[in-house]
């Protein structure tokens, strides 16, 4: 991930669901680090454009809604990644096999055993929070970004560390 923010690339999140939000959150705590010191980095969740969403879904269906939009919004150098539950959501997988097609990064985070998103190698990294409780997954989730987004600042501020 930090070498795609290095050559100019930007995060583009994505999930339904409680994952949505999910989605939100990991773009602002890449765009707005709340630990001081810590350099801002180019990220959008594309759960946030409500009328986009709904307007794409609407004619294409709900299976092209984030696909849609990485074709129009997603360069090479960008980062995918895709928020799953459960590792079954149609839509993610979409996205993701897009985003790979247009030469992105693709990661997925999903839960129980990773899904049809695991099983099908649609993204170029699958961290699975193994258990079938989504509260659980959330918070493995939540954790895995977080490191994520750490360990994309560390190998930023020491491009030797790779």
């Amino acid at each position: 991930m930090a070498e795609r923010f290095r050559a100019g690339g930007k995060l583009v999140v994505f999930g339904n669901g409680g994952p949505s939000t999910d989605a939100q959150h990991v773009a602002v705590e890449f765009v707005h680090p709340v630990i001081m010191g810590k350099r801002a980095l180019p990220a959008l969740s594309l759960t946030s454009d409500v009328a986009t969403l709904t307007g794409v879904a609407a004619r294409a269906g709900f299976a092209e809604a984030f696909a849609h939009q990485i074709r129009c919004l997603g360069e090479p150098s960008d980062i995918a990644l895709g928020l799953s539950a459960d590792g079954e959501c149609e839509n993610v997988l979409r996205a993701l096999e897009v985003a790979r097609e247009a030469g992105m990064l693709t990661v997925a985070l999903a839960g129980g055993d990773g899904g049809t998103i695991a099983a099908t190698g649609a993204a170029d990294h699958v961290l699975i929070a193994r258990s079938a409780d989504p509260l659980v997954v959330k918070e493995v989730h939540v954790t895995t970004y977080h490191l994520l987004w750490e360990l994309t600042h560390v190998f930023l501020e020491r491009a030797g560390v790779a």
